[in-house]
């Protein structure tokens, strides 16, 4: 018998089935995910997963992301994770998940693999944020994530309802421990975050691969919900999709390549450089100051290089100060070591007295005092890219601009975006996703 998972996945996430707003919401995640992943494309880490991938070899059906070279599936899958979650550039959704880098991949792969309408890609996709979402909740994220990817993928390559229930087994790893999901992890910098996120996507993946060979799994999917009542269980997957977490929880899409807890701080300072017509040359001293949530996931007091910058927030709000909007060039070495901005980390303070709420979880006061003796404060609760602000179509075609305009001609550009914001009109994802390639 079926476990209750597999109805969802087969049956409740069919396109006819799935709510107008959420495709909206996913489509719009969708041109965000690629336009994170050419910018983590262009890095020396997109380069390094790129040789990886070449030197596995296999069969080479599926796209990498901005390098214009096809792989197998699953080391598609891996590549085009950890390239969409490389610069921290992608999404969140609270508390702390990211969906794109662990769902996109695989409905790419396997969509370009077999000629997927746009359609079940986009079903696909949502299915798949929503299991990442909720699972998320319950059990050890990076386990959340792979059988996400396991149900992204298995529904594309039509499974059967044993073969599905085999790939989410497959995928779930040490999902059977326990019911509680494991501890945030402390915030941290560097390509190893993005592994994961790329390393679910292949997970979940080759599960779904494996299970369509006919690869058995010993209990099916009971050991992944040890421990829960038949009532328990069943009530978690009534709960799927009503509603979608991509209506409900609230998507972020970032606009800074850097961590979300130091967005507000960040539109705090462009806000009052706006207002009063200033830079970093006439502030004598500047107070910062976020929740005590907010400091913990932005941990360095000083960043020795630029992935520790996109977790310091005094460095965050001073490169602000001194070059305008924090983008990629903001997160780099040569910009941590400029001297101006040295100078300038002496003269910021931070502190957590800030106070959230359910509604507002990062608030940020920044508070200036000027060279000429003016005190400025402004106060931020929700950043551009939140839900309460999200970014507007033309804002979110800007940042797709902006991170491929070294890698895709401006005609692959113009196509992949409307043909994302069309995909459930595209009968063939192939030209699509390669499109994506350059």
């Amino acid at each position: 018998m079926p476990h209750p998972l597999t109805p969802f996945i087969r049956h409740q996430s069919h396109p006819d089935n799935l709510p107008p707003a959420a495709l909206t919401v996913a489509k719009s995640l969708l041109v965000n995910a690629a336009a994170a992943g050419l910018a983590g494309a262009a890095q020396p880490e997109g380069f390094a997963v790129t040789r990886f991938a070449q030197e596995m070899g296999g069969n080479g059906k599926c796209t990498l992301i901005g390098k214009g070279l096809r792989t197998s599936p699953v080391y598609a899958a891996l590549a085009n994770g950890l390239m969409i979650a490389l610069l921290d550039f992608d999404d969140l959704i609270p508390p702390g998940g990211r969906l794109a880098a662990v769902s996109f991949p695989p409905v790419m792969a396997v969509g370009e693999m077999n000629g997927c309408s746009g359609a079940a890609v986009l079903a696909a996709f949502i299915l798949s944020c929503e299991l990442a979402a909720k699972l998320g909740g319950v059990l050890p994220r990076d386990d959340a994530n792979a059988i996400a990817a396991a149900a992204a993928a298995g529904y594309l390559l039509e499974l059967t309802p044993a073969q599905l229930d085999t790939a989410l087994a497959l995928a779930a790893g040490s999902a059977a421990a326990t019911r509680e999901p494991a501890a945030p992890p402390v915030a941290t910098a560097g390509p190893a975050l993005a592994y994961r996120q790329g390393q679910a996507a292949l997970r979940g993946t080759t599960a779904a691969l494996l299970a369509r060979q006919g690869l058995a799994a010993d209990g099916g999917l009971n050991g992944l919900f040890a421990g829960w009542s038949d009532q328990q269980i069943a009530d978690f997957c009534a709960a799927l999709g009503q509603p979608y977490a991509l209506l409900d929880h609230g998507i972020t899409l970032k606009l800074y390549p850097c961590a979300a807890a130091a967005h507000t701080a960040i539109d705090a300072a462009l806000q009052l450089m706006q207002q009063y017509r200033i830079g970093a040359a006439d502030i004598a001293a500047a107070t910062i100051s976020v929740t005590p949530d907010a400091l913990a996931e932005l941990p360095y007091p000083t960043p020795a290089d630029g992935w520790q910058a996109r977790h310091c927030l005094s460095y965050i709000v001073t490169a602000t100060l001194t070059w305008g909007h924090p983008l990629l060039d903001v997160f780099t070495d040569a910009a941590v070591a400029d001297g101006a901005v040295r100078r300038m980390l002496d003269l910021v303070t931070v502190t957590a007295e800030e106070t959230p709420s359910p509604s507002i979880p990062y608030p940020c006061a920044l508070s200036l005092t000027l060279r000429d003796g003016r005190q400025l404060r402004h106060r931020v609760e929700f950043p551009r890219g939140s839900p309460q602000l999200p970014l507007t179509p033309e804002e979110l075609d800007a940042k797709f601009l902006y991170c491929s305009r070294y890698i895709l001609p401006p005609d692959h550009i113009a196509e992949a975006i409307t043909n994302l914001r069309d995909l459930e009109n595209i009968p063939n994802t192939t030209g699509l996703f390669s499109v994506l390639g350059g």
